[in-house]
């Protein structure tokens, strides 16, 4: 074991354990999905089906940040997830024909939320011990 990775492991930053993991994603699940709806006021304005609208999409948008934990395709899925959060308040407007149709900070929640579960994801993870035994890998253990 290198010096770093000795470091790394007593700080606590090596390798994360399977418990560790889903306490990180449970934690930006429950933690994003209340600011989002902090986020979300000021779409009073809307309509009911604009509002409607709004959050089918937003709800995909969410979808696709879970999918990078859960899917095979888990770099489509970030890949996909970022271009989604950085463009969602211009997706609106152009679906909906509208102006400035959702706050401005739906976007940095949306973008930081997708950049803290794709570190979370990518993170070094200790193998998981019925990973042999299945025949695969519990996910990244590089």
């Amino acid at each position: 074991m290198s010096k770093v990775t000795a470091l790394l492991n007593k700080t606590g930053l090596g390798r994360m354990s399977a418990v560790e993991y889903q306490a990180n994603l449970s934690g930006l699940n429950m933690f994003f999905g209340a600011v989002l709806g902090l986020v979300l006021t000021g779409t009073e304005k809307l309509s009911n089906l604009q509002f409607g609208l709004v959050l089918f999409f937003l709800a995909g948008i969410v979808i696709t940040i879970l999918f990078i934990s859960s899917a095979r395709n888990r770099i489509l899925y970030a890949a996909l997830a970022l271009a989604y959060a950085a463009s969602f308040p211009e997706m609106i407007d152009f679906l909906l024909k509208g102006n400035d149709l959702v706050p401005g900070k739906i976007r940095p929640t949306l973008l930081v939320w997708t950049l803290m579960t794709i570190m979370v994801e990518f993170w070094a993870r200790e193998k998981s011990p019925n990973a042999h035994a299945l025949g695969g890998t519990s996910g990244n253990e590089a």
